[in-house]
């Protein structure tokens, strides 16, 4: 009769065992559903930080392509010769927002308004190079910037102008803003930075550089891309683009000649 009460300890501790295993396993589960949240919302991240780090390189490229448009002072198609030797339509034609003609609007000299006062354009000789240098330097006399362009006094002024955006975004030009005219709309929609907003935004600067000058700073290789004698000038694009979320910044820097002696009409 003895042995009784002991079978009922025996039972009473391997209850006790099994509690304390079933905890074990469900902290162990839930440690493991813990650790994939935690795994799946840091892939979330970093696919959300790519992806609004390509939008915003995606701006950028935009932003260069725009930049490009704006210096030569035509839009595409490039297949139509015009009556000055340039290739594709004007960039503000005559009637305004016409697609067709190849007329230039009255006091226009590519995208910007020559006419109007104080208002820079991209240089076409040496005395436009001059002048706009002037019109610049009135406006900022330490950047030398005004509406994306900039005629700096050496190629170290504004090497960096993505580290100096408080200064430097009142002096850039956004996408489309001098170059689309002649469209029915911006053409933003596609990417929302290219829309400026307090948040987000894309802004571009064209310096321009006599080309001897150029070739002595060493951002232009000699008799590689030497532009043609009547334009002998060299153009660094700097575009900025930033993303959506916080501290995403897309940069591309990109030299330009225009008119290349090679491919002179």
């Amino acid at each position: 009769m003895k042995p009784r009460p002991s079978k009922v300890l025996n039972r009473s501790r391997q209850q006790g065992i099994s509690l304390f295993t079933v905890l074990v396993l469900l902290l162990l589960s839930l440690t493991a559903v813990l650790g994939a949240f935690r795994v799946s919302n840091l892939n979330e991240a970093l696919l959300g930080n790519t992806a609004d780090y390509n939008r915003a390189y995606a701006a950028a490229e935009a932003l260069v392509r725009d930049a490009e448009m704006d210096i030569r002072g035509r839009r595409p198609p490039y297949t139509t010769v015009q009556t000055d030797g340039t290739l594709g339509f004007p960039c503000r034609p005559n009637p305004p927002g016409s697609t067709t003609s190849i007329l230039t609007e009255a006091g226009y000299l590519g995208c910007r308004n020559q006419a109007a006062a104080n208002t820079a354009w991209m240089p076409r000789n040496s005395e436009d190079f001059d002048t706009v240098s002037d019109i610049v330097f009135a406006n900022s006399a330490t950047r030398y910037c005004q509406q994306g362009i900039c005629v700096p006094p050496d190629m170290v002024t504004l090497a960096n102008i993505e580290n100096d955006l408080a200064t430097m975004i009142p002096l850039g030009a956004t996408y489309g803003q001098f170059t689309r005219n002649a469209l029915t709309a911006v053409g933003t929609d596609g990417n929302p930075i290219l829309t400026v907003t307090a948040a987000r935004g894309a802004w571009y600067w064209v310096e321009a550089f006599r080309y001897a000058d150029a070739v002595v700073g060493q951002i232009a290789p000699r008799n590689i891309q030497d532009p043609d004698p009547s334009a002998r000038f060299v153009y660094r694009i700097t575009a900025v683009a930033q993303g959506l979320k916080p501290g995403t910044r897309a940069v591309i820097k990109s030299i330009f000649i225009p008119f290349p002696a090679s491919q002179s009409p």
